[in-house]
């Protein structure tokens, strides 16, 4: 049964005698309505809440000031500092080495403020006071310094204790640079290995070389290039990969020359365009192709060097007799 109620808020009564208390117009929902029992022993009908609750405020934020987020800000930055742990320990070594050279004059600065002679020190005090000093170290790192000081964790820092400079906080640095090298493990790994037909034992084989053939080089001097046979022409067999600087110690050993300064050429010409370098191989002459020569010519010459001649090491022969 469906209840209007009038103009004016007035109460209608129902035939079993209770009644409804409508402030609003409109139709009213039989099931939303509950009987209430009035101090007089009369009852009436009243409509539910509906079951909604009132929805709860959020919390507010504390304000964090400007103060606080600076710190919070050169914490995250000191922490990223100390990770990188090259540039970490050299900035330790270095301030370790500041702090002892100017040890006085720290002594004195602080000395000076300390009217109650309490030596101790807040880190934004101990940061005003290295800053006048001009140290040489940006804000995050003055206050990891400020930090690596605090051996007690206590945000108070002795100044009386400045000379000893970092000792303490090398001495951690090195035993955890220790553990970290006792910590490394080798790493090994398995090797795949053919094994005999026969004994089915593993085998090792040589690392796989490409195939290069063997060459007959015919080394020329190029003081005596016009002549076919003379001692200083040699001939000498030698594989693709075989260096300039093996042919050098070639010539040595054959023909004696005791020189250093010995350099191979394309050709007869000496000229830097045509010297090879010593660390060039032979095959990078003519390439890695099945068609490589099986005779070639180089030619080399040397600087003759004086160190042994009894007359250039004697100042004997150049004495002026009429003095």
């Amino acid at each position: 049964m469906v209840l209007k109620k009038k103009k004016g808020g007035k109460k209608k009564k129902l035939t079993s005698g209770k009644s409804i208390e409508k402030d609003e117009p409109g139709e009213i929902d039989p099931g939303t309505l509950i009987s209430v029992t009035n101090p007089d022993g009369t009852v009436d009908l009243k409509e539910k809440d509906g079951g909604k609750k009132k929805k709860k405020g959020k919390k507010k934020k504390k304000k964090v000031s400007l103060a606080d987020k600076k710190l919070e800000k050169l914490e995250k930055e000191t922490e990223k500092l100390k990770k990188e742990k090259p540039s970490f320990r050299l900035f330790i070594y270095e301030m370790d080495k500041w702090l002892k050279s100017n040890a006085v004059r720290i002594q004195q600065l602080f000395k000076t403020y300390d009217y109650e002679g309490e030596c101790m020190l807040t880190y934004d005090e101990f940061k005003s006071g290295m800053f006048d000093l001009e140290i040489p170290c940006s804000e995050v790192q003055c206050h990891l310094l400020a930090k690596l000081l605090d051996n007690e964790n206590s945000e108070e820092i002795d100044y009386t204790e400045l000379h000893k400079g970092l000792n303490y906080a090398i001495e951690v640095e090195e035993m955890e640079q220790e553990e970290e090298e006792m910590e490394k493990v080798l790493d090994v790994t398995k090797r795949d290995l053919d094994h005999c037909r026969s004994c089915k034992m593993a085998v090792i084989q040589p690392p796989g070389i490409p195939f290069c053939r063997d060459v007959s080089i015919n080394l020329i001097c190029i003081t005596f290039k016009n002549t076919s046979k003379h001692p200083s022409h040699i001939n000498v067999t030698a594989n693709g990969y075989t260096t300039i600087y093996s042919l050098i110690q070639m010539i040595i050993q054959d023909t004696g020359i005791a020189s250093t300064k010995l350099s191979i050429f394309r050709d007869d010409r000496r000229v830097a365009e045509s010297r090879i370098e010593e660390d060039t191989e032979l095959r990078e002459l003519w390439g890695d192709t099945m068609d490589e020569p099986d005779e070639i010519d180089l030619y080399y010459d040397y600087r003759v060097e004086f160190t042994e001649c009894p007359i250039l090491l004697c100042d004997y022969y150049f004495v002026d007799l009429d003095n």
